[in-house]
């Protein structure tokens, strides 16, 4: 196994997303090469930062039971017999009340894993991006070049500008894996400096502020604008960051 393969299956088994043979293969490439596991090692502990301690997910199968828990505290709370003892009827709204706040809790939780595995994928794909000798696939300032190159690559056409006279100019572009979907990548360089912006259809079409999270040195602002959503990543201090942001 070369380094570079290892290096794209290295952020993949964190999450558990490779095959035991994968699996096997890594681990012993990792136990002869000093640099992958050097960068396996950075990936675990910038994976148990992003994760929130003590948190629990429910399981998948709770839903259905929640629900249905729901559906018969409100049915109950409406029993004839109810009604010559309303402490009872108390009770069964007081249990519905509960049941629901857990059922949010537990989608809220959901939501929010899946955020964390977005900054974790993000980030890796910014990290393993730098430990490549070549990772753009198209090399370019020229926007009319780099924007085509898309052209049946993603199924959306990404905003693709050149910001050199402030600074940031555009030094190319290419594909990477987020989330499970393929996605644009537009590199950008300020000084000694490289921004990497991923972008991606929206899930919703309202527009998202930004929002910016700090992890291992790195800094990662995200945000969502005309069905886009744009996560933009470098070393840069978080002001020149969302300096750059405010560009595109």
């Amino acid at each position: 196994m070369h380094c570079d393969e290892a290096q794209q299956l290295i952020s993949a088994g964190i999450d558990g997303e490779i095959s035991d043979t994968s699996v096997e293969k890594l681990r012993e490439h990792t136990e002869t090469c000093a640099s992958c596991s050097g960068v396996q090692a950075d990936f675990r502990r910038i994976s148990q930062q992003l994760k929130s301690a003590g948190r629990e997910v429910l399981p998948s199968r709770l839903e259905p039971r929640v629900r249905d828990a729901i559906g018969r505290a409100a049915r109950e709370s409406y029993v004839p017999n109810l009604t010559r003892k309303p402490w009872l009827r108390q009770v069964a709204a007081l249990a519905a009340v509960c049941l629901i706040a857990v059922f949010g809790t537990w989608t809220m939780t959901r939501q929010y894993d899946n955020q964390t595995r977005i900054e974790r994928d993000v980030l890796a794909a910014h990290m393993r991006a730098l430990l490549q000798d070549n990772p753009i696939q198209v090399a370019s300032s020229d926007t009319h070049t780099v924007k085509p190159w898309f052209n049946g690559r993603v199924e959306f056409s990404p905003d693709v500008k050149d910001f050199a006279a402030d600074g940031f100019p555009l030094v190319g572009g290419r594909l990477d894996y987020i989330g499970g979907k393929r996605v644009a990548t537009l590199v950008y360089r300020h000084r000694l400096h490289v921004i990497d912006v991923f972008v991606w259809p929206a899930a919703a079409p309202e527009d998202v502020p930004p929002r910016l999270v700090s992890t291992d040195g790195y800094n990662l602002l995200t945000w969502s604008h005309g069905g886009l959503t744009y996560w933009a990543v470098s070393d840069l201090n978080a002001s020149e960051l969302q300096q750059f942001k405010a560009l595109l």
